[in-house]
């Protein structure tokens, strides 16, 4: 049976950057059955995070006061890494759990938490965990916690999701994602904080494509992703991100995917 590391191991893998060793390497690795347990993917998208926490915006992340992240979760960083361990999740026991995020202290490591979420996880499926400037707010619809519902696409099909995790965006106002290669808008009218299922769409290995993220009925374009590819029978999420106030600089409004599996 494949065995994998629980949420309670140190992980080797980082998020997309080079894997540090830390005091956790001393701990002893347990291992689970990979059918007992949730799987969680952690993903940085808020740009205010100093701001909103008053801290700096390295994180860890803990299941249950146990360290999963190897490296510090830093902003635009996914915690595994795509393709890494359990395809980007980490695995954690089905139930009530508690996810704390936590930064650095100056005399002992990870003594700042600056955030716990209380959530229920069921065996065997997927979440995403998506970080954004509303993770503090009392109501559970400002937490970008995702179930991961979707099936291997068939051959010469892939995957697609839309999540508008932009922060500081005007009040009320929607966005769409245009596809120059279908001309076509394949997203329409998502809310800030909101979410479109996984859709499958047609695969073509000749062709890219460049997506735009627009209002809804306009052709002006926010941001764009160009010469975008999206592979034969996998998954993916595409989230806009950033300061919706502003196109310049590392956080700025930002369209970005990332790869399930």
């Amino acid at each position: 049976m494949k065995k994998i590391l629980s949420y309670t191991a140190l992980l080797a893998a980082g998020m997309m950057t080079i894997i540090a060793c830390e005091k956790e390497a001393e701990k002893t690795a347990t291992f689970t059955s990979a059918s007992d347990m949730a799987f969680v993917s952690v993903v940085h998208a808020s740009p205010n995070f100093r701001q909103v926490f008053n801290a700096p915006d390295s994180i860890n992340v803990f299941v249950n006061n146990q360290k999963v992240n190897g490296t510090l979760i830093t902003y635009g960083g996914l915690f595994p890494a795509s393709g890494t361990t359990l395809n980007g999740y980490i695995g954690v026991p089905p139930g009530l759990q508690n996810i704390k995020l936590t930064v650095a202290g100056v005399a002992t490591t990870d003594s700042i938490p600056l955030t716990t979420l209380s959530k229920i996880f069921t065996k065997g499926q997927k979440y995403s965990l998506i970080i954004t400037d509303e993770i503090k707010n009392a109501r559970d619809s400002s937490k970008i916690l995702l179930p991961d519902v979707y099936s291997r696409p068939n051959a010469g099909l892939f995957n697609l999701r839309f999540v508008n995790a932009v922060a500081t965006d005007t009040a009320g106002l929607m966005v769409s994602v245009f596809s120059t290669r279908r001309n076509a808008a394949i997203f329409n009218s998502i809310a800030q904080g909101g979410v479109a299922n996984f859709q499958t769409f047609p695969y073509n290995a000749q062709l890219n494509d460049t997506l735009y993220i627009r209002r809804p009925g306009s052709t002006y374009n926010l941001d764009t992703l160009n010469n975008v590819s999206f592979s034969n029978q996998k998954t993916y999420t595409l989230i806009y991100r950033g300061d919706g106030r502003t196109n310049v600089g590392t956080k700025a409004r930002a369209l970005v995917t990332y790869l399930h599996e």
